[in-house]
């Protein structure tokens, strides 16, 4: 069981953290929830996931914990991996979604965007921490690295994306 906390802020704080989560309702409102309809994906098709969702988590800690620069290094460091990695994502989009699948992968984007900065806001100086380790984790990793390395984050499964089922060969 864990301990419940509680901390009081000025009314300045409350107000800004009231407008985000204000803010972060009402995106989430008018984005369609395409988790209840989120296609599976094969074992192959992880690793872009897995490399968005890291993206996306240093991307939201640039923002929620000021570590910029150490997102640009990573994001100048790794653009060939990340650009082909996007790449990967949006045909699987494509093939998943066909003509939505720009609404589909916009969506899939801003939600686990949302679900980063949730979690940025809720347990904020250990989501700063894990973000900095995550950081100078990925300074020892080769670029083609990157995707092993992604799949081993604890927040590597938050997609909500199931995996396909296989099939199984009858005898």
């Amino acid at each position: 069981m864990s301990a419940i906390s509680l901390r009081f802020v000025s009314d300045g704080q409350a107000s800004l953290r009231g407008k985000l989560a204000a803010a972060a309702v009402s995106l989430a409102l008018l984005v369609p929830n395409i988790a209840n309809a989120a296609p599976c994906a094969a074992p192959v098709d992880l690793p872009p996931i897995q490399v968005r969702m890291l993206q996306t988590e240093l991307m939201v800690a640039a923002l929620t914990c000021n570590q910029r620069t150490d997102y640009n290094s990573f994001v100048n460091r790794f653009q060939p991996q990340l650009s082909a990695q996007g790449k990967y994502l949006q045909s699987f989009f494509r093939q998943k979604y066909g003509s939505g699948s720009a609404k589909a992968l916009n969506g899939f984007v801003t939600r686990i965007a949302n679900e980063s900065s949730r979690r940025g806001m809720v347990e904020r100086g250990q989501f700063c921490r894990n973000a900095e380790s995550i950081h100078g984790a990925a300074k020892k990793i080769d670029q083609a690295g990157l995707p092993a390395f992604a799949q081993t984050l604890q927040f590597a499964s938050l997609h909500g994306i199931s995996p396909c089922a296989t099939k199984v060969a009858a005898k």
